[in-house]
């Protein structure tokens, strides 16, 4: 496109200031280092900030979750303390998703690991794989919310750009049922692509068909 590379060098007029205690920033002649310090600086900044502060709320969540991995090893006081603040973060009003007293008597009774180091999904398969479901329901509920917290919220901001391309002003009648399902699909497009529409032809038509067998 035959533009050069190099920024321009702007020649900066200078006026005339009166006396003040305040002396008034150098101005910037070079444009390579203007753009540094008014854009690329400023870029940096709000990315570290960003990136520290959604360090801190992990560390937060990690710290509250930990005991669900770290019960073997933990004394039973601290144990009992850590299953109690987890129960009171996922407790709203008067509902809690498990019980904490019983969340401690599971894991005080739990067996030992097939591993001396799990992460929480890894508990979670072998609870699983070994059908101890229905004897640690509480630990089961809670190692459940633990590996299904999002990480980052890509994938609610991918959902409203879905939304924004399925639903515009050309289907503005559109009805919340069909919304979701065409929303649903265009998420999850590698298990959609897999589908056979056959299959799924021959079921919606049997699911609406009219006709009575005699």
């Amino acid at each position: 496109m035959n533009v050069a590379a190099a920024l321009k060098t702007k020649r900066l007029r200078t006026t005339k200031r009166q006396f003040s205690y305040e002396a008034p920033d150098e101005p910037l002649n070079d444009a390579l280092r203007k753009l540094e310090i008014s854009f690329f600086n400023a870029v940096v900044d709000v990315a570290v900030a960003s990136l520290r502060e959604r360090t801190e709320m992990m560390s937060d969540v990690a710290s509250i979750f930990s005991v669900l991995i770290t019960f073997p090893n933990l004394p039973e006081n601290e144990l009992e303390k850590q299953a109690r603040d987890l129960a009171n973060t996922l407790t709203s009003g008067e509902h809690s998703d498990f019980d904490a007293e019983q969340l401690i008597a599971e894991m005080l009774s739990f067996p030992t690991w097939p591993k001396q180091k799990m992460t929480a999904f890894e508990l979670l398969v072998f609870l699983q794989e070994k059908n101890l479901r229905e004897i640690y329901p509480n630990l089961w509920v809670a190692l459940r919310v633990a590996v299904t917290i999002p990480v980052t919220v890509a994938s609610a901001e991918r959902s409203f750009s879905k939304l924004k391309l399925i639903k515009n002003y050309l289907r503005s009648t559109m009805s919340q049922e069909r919304l979701n399902g065409l929303a649903l699909i265009s998420i999850n497009q590698e298990v959609s692509r897999q589908l056979s529409f056959d299959q799924t032809i021959d079921a919606f038509a049997a699911r609406k068909s009219r006709r009575v067998d005699f």
